[in-house]
């Protein structure tokens, strides 16, 4: 019972402001207008040499300009329940609005000539009945506020037609950023059937030859599926997370390479909280094996390191094997894993991404990938 009265409470506290703040909205728009009219109204008069005094000209103005402060709200709500729309032109609507803009202009100029006529005495000097007023008054009255009556009009439509831009891009940018994760997660799962194969294929091979390591590659990749599904729909994750997944993938590794892969880890700290694509790490290391590792009867070194460079993050895989070259030119390998490592970089980074794949002057290869040190997930990371 406590906390639906405090709930009710707040309701009823945050209603209340919001109509505070509306009718704050509503004097702070119209009070100026009309303030300025009733300083330029006074100004004629002076020139004119009419004295009427400026509570005069401030009475009739303010008058004037809270009636439209009035009118413009049933004004602006019938704008925006019969929009006139140019794409397909609705001729009913734009029919609708001319009687409408003349009724309004007509109950407002009545309403102000009356309350004028009421609370001033000069005018209740001159007509003695408020018939003569309108006579003498109604029609040029009438035509100063058909003009404002089609004003606000207009400013209503420019706001509905405005409204429907900014709807129309969050719609654009939630359907592109829906498209980007669609083909986000196309590219992750490309991964999964190309990892799998390569895998199966080494459990395979020894199934016959060595079951026992057979079984322990089994194991693993158990682990490391479960691992991978834990994280499925996520396309960032913590390069903490990451270098998990990579050191589970090696151990699946070296039960099937023994001694020939050794593996060292160089990873900075601070680089640990980065936000990186989910198994953006793992086709690079499954590259360096299989070229530099699987064709070669003598030990491999693969080296992985991370680190912070001012605000971009720093990921390396180095290998000792023979490098990429052809006829003395380096060449981008252009397999699955490395062309999907690419892709999805592009698709998240946009240009802000850097993929390079270097010769080391000692031998091997030097893969180096670039992005924005980012510690949380934005929304527009996707969008690109």
């Amino acid at each position: 019972m406590r906390f639906r009265a405090g709930r009710s409470t707040a309701m009823e506290t945050f209603k209340s402001t919001s109509k505070s703040r509306a009718v704050m909205l509503w004097l702070g728009v119209w009070t100026p207008i009309g303030l300025i009219f009733a300083v330029l109204s006074y100004s004629a008069e002076i020139g004119a040499n009419r004295y009427l005094g400026f509570s005069y000209s401030l009475r009739l103005n303010l008058v004037y300009f809270f009636l439209w402060g009035a009118l413009s709200l049933l004004l602006f709500r019938f704008s925006y329940r019969f929009p006139i729309e140019f794409r397909p032109l609705r001729f009913r609507n734009l029919l609708l609005h001319f009687p409408v803009l003349v009724l309004v202009a007509s109950v407002h100029q009545g309403l102000h000539l009356a309350i004028n006529w009421y609370f001033t005495p000069g005018f209740r000097g001159r007509f003695t009945a408020i018939a003569e007023l309108y006579r003498a008054y109604f029609a040029f009255g009438l035509y100063l506020d058909l003009i404002i009556a089609s004003l606000l009009d207009i400013a209503a439509h420019a706001l509905i037609y405005y409204q429907g831009f900014r709807a129309g891009e969050v719609q654009q940018s939630e359907l592109k950023a829906q498209l980007a994760q669609a083909q986000l997660q196309t590219l992750k799962m490309q991964l999964h059937p190309h990892f799998l194969f390569n895998t199966l294929h080494s459990i395979s091979s020894l199934v016959l030859d060595d079951p026992a390591r057979a079984n322990s590659m089994i194991a693993r990749l158990g682990d490391f599926l479960r691992l991978t599904l834990d994280h499925s729909d996520e396309q960032m994750v913590l390069l903490k997370r990451e270098i998990e997944f990579v050191r589970c993938y090696l151990e699946i590794e070296q039960v099937r390479f023994e001694d020939r892969l050794k593996v060292d880890f160089t990873i900075e700290a601070t680089s640990l909280s980065a936000q990186v694509p989910h198994l953006i790490l793992q086709p690079v290391v499954e590259n360096a094996i299989r070229h530099a590792v699987a064709p070669r009867a003598v030990p491999g070194r693969i080296s992985i390191g991370a680190q912070r460079l001012d605000g971009l993050l720093r990921l390396e895989v180095k290998d000792n094997g023979p490098g990429i070259k052809t006829n003395g030119t380096l060449v981008a390998q252009q397999g699955v894993g490395l062309s999907n490592v690419r892709a999805r970089l592009r698709q998240i980074y946009g240009s802000e991404f850097s993929f390079e794949m270097t010769n080391l002057p000692e031998g091997g290869l030097s893969v180096i990938l670039e992005m924005p040190f980012r510690s949380e997930v934005s929304d527009d990371l996707i969008v690109r």
